[in-house]
């Protein structure tokens, strides 16, 4: 079965739903959460990194979150496929964050979207996102380079 809902619709599976929820609310103090949203052998991929485990995750997303000032995710649509074996979504999101070494500290918003699986827990999740627009537009000397390079290719 194939549901196409936004996010702020209740149709979804209530994992789905929980899988919303901690994002919604997922920040330093809430760390300790990923364990019920995500298997112990997940595989987590994004622009940069490709972790495996629970373990290496938590330790990730630790070590990310100690050095923003605020990371907020929100999650604008969800397609959500749950078939008999497993289940499967694509989220699309915006993330809005405050970095003290990255654009000043002033809050950056980066348009997303997620891939996952899952049984009972996320076993597979993989980002894609604009680098670009995430880190290296908002640097000082490769900044203003990657904008230019950016509007050429679009021109």
């Amino acid at each position: 079965m194939t549901k196409i809902k936004g996010s702020t619709d209740m149709d979804h599976s209530g994992f789905i739903q929980k899988f919303i929820a901690l994002y919604g609310g997922l920040n330093k103090h809430t760390l300790h959460h990923l364990s019920e949203i995500y298997s112990s052998d997940v595989q987590f991929i994004d622009a940069v990194h490709e972790i495996n485990g629970i373990d290496e995750l938590t330790y990730y997303f630790t070590h990310l979150y100690t050095n923003l000032i605020e990371c907020k995710f929100t999650i604008h649509h969800v397609i959500e496929d749950i078939n008999l074996s497993q289940g499967e979504a694509t989220l699309f999101w915006t993330m809005n964050y405050k970095h003290p070494k990255i654009g000043k500290g002033k809050s950056i918003s980066v348009e997303g979207v997620s891939h996952i699986k899952f049984n009972d827990k996320v076993f597979y999740h993989r980002d894609f996102l604009d680098m670009g627009q995430m880190v290296y537009e908002h640097l000082p000397l490769i900044g203003p380079m990657v904008k230019f390079i950016k509007k050429r290719v679009q021109a």
